[in-house]
């Protein structure tokens, strides 16, 4: 092992050894150190286009970041951004195109999504977003000072608004959709509200139990009939379908 002695040596032999009769004083200060500059968070901008999907990935046409950074795919809430339900891989700040996605949380059914852009604030290169703590990754802003999000829906193949079934959504406490089906004619009930609510008939001919945040309930009538329906965790929460023959 490589060792490093101090030598202790009297400062009037230094001012001897240097030609100096006067002593000599030194002055010692303190290193400075020089925090790390705070990434840019503008400009940035998404481009985020409707497509077709398994439901499973969803492609960015482009993003532009200021610094390196992620996209953070949110939710559908009452269409707005909601929970975070996938985001990419670290990208470098320029501009990256077609940048695929794979969803933390599948899309069951066609819906809306927001593609958002983050700054890797803390440079570790791993996604980390828990507001309002802010010294995790953060949005990026537009030059105009927006968070740069965008809005597009993505059609799932096969999924319940496809053309195959109807769709009734919960958001904001209340139901929404499809009020008119055919005998025959899947329904899915879609839950996009953060807490768990039920589909549950009336007069019991059906109920879809718990349905969590983001999760789905499928259920074909076969009789025609009018029915009512309400939440069982929220009963103020209620409606009708028609079921034609």
């Amino acid at each position: 092992m490589r060792r490093v002695m101090a030598l202790v040596i009297p400062l009037a032999l230094v001012a001897a050894a240097c030609g100096d009769d006067a002593g000599t004083t030194t002055t010692t200060e303190a290193p400075t150190t020089t925090a790390a500059a705070a990434p840019a968070m503008s400009p940035a901008e998404v481009v985020f286009e409707d497509q077709e999907s398994d439901g499973t990935t969803i492609v960015v046409a482009s993003v532009t970041l200021p610094s390196p950074g992620f996209i953070a795919v949110h939710g559908n809430a009452n269409g707005s951004p909601g929970p975070v339900i996938g985001h990419s891989a670290l990208l470098p700040a320029g501009t990256s195109t077609d940048v695929a996605i794979t969803l933390d949380d599948p899309l069951e059914a066609t819906d809306l999504v927001f593609p958002m852009a983050h700054i890797d604030v803390d440079g570790d290169g791993v996604y980390e977003f828990f507001p309002p703590d802010q010294t995790t990754d953060g949005p990026a802003l537009t030059a105009d000072g927006d968070v740069a999000v965008v809005g597009g829906e993505v059609t799932v193949d096969g999924g319940a608004s496809g053309g195959s079934g109807a769709l009734i959504t919960i958001a904001g406490f209340a139901y929404s959709g499809a009020s008119t089906v055919s005998v025959g004619e899947e329904v899915t009930v879609q839950n996009d509200d953060g807490v768990p609510h039920t589909w549950t008939a009336n007069d019991t001919s059906f109920d879809s139990g718990t349905i969590g945040s983001g999760g789905s309930f499928t259920y074909t009538f076969e009789e025609p009939g009018e029915y009512s329906f309400f939440c069982a965790i929220h009963p103020q929460m209620s409606g009708t379908i028609t079921v034609e023959g």
